[in-house]
């Protein structure tokens, strides 16, 4: 959060907390509800916290290099307004990469990075942030 009074707020301690090594951690404990997009190296599901219902989107993607395994894998986090999950629940298997595009432009966003060959590392973005996949 960046202390603006006018900044929506998302989730709970539980499931949205300050840092994003801790909202990596959080993300485990979230329920899911729907899988929107079911590949096996693009996965999109919405997910919700079981202490205060906030809901997320989460996206995942992978790149399969057939080299020596430790594919790059890239996931992203993002709480929803009620508006945007009832358009997902709307769309349900509909759901497209352009319908992801038009979801929370600049609200932060949970990114857990494992490029090959390197360390995994979370951090904060804006938006939902589509890796590349296969």
């Amino acid at each position: 959060m960046t202390g603006d009074p006018h900044e929506e707020k998302f989730g709970c301690a539980r499931c949205w907390p300050a840092t994003a090594d801790a909202a990596h951690r959080a993300r485990a404990t979230l329920v899911r509800e729907a899988d929107l997009i079911n590949e096996s190296h693009f996965h999109v599901m919405t997910l919700a916290c079981p202490d205060c219902g906030q809901r997320f989107v989460s996206v995942f993607t992978e790149t399969i290099d057939w080299d020596a395994g430790e594919d790059p894998q890239y996931w992203t986090l993002m709480p929803l307004t009620p508006a945007e999950a009832s358009d997902l629940d709307r769309e349900g298997s509909n759901v497209t990469e352009a319908t992801l595009d038009t979801l929370g432009g600049g609200r932060r966003c949970l990114q857990h990075d494992h490029p090959k060959g390197e360390k995994a590392r979370s951090y904060w973005g804006l938006g939902i942030a589509i890796g590349p996949h296969d």
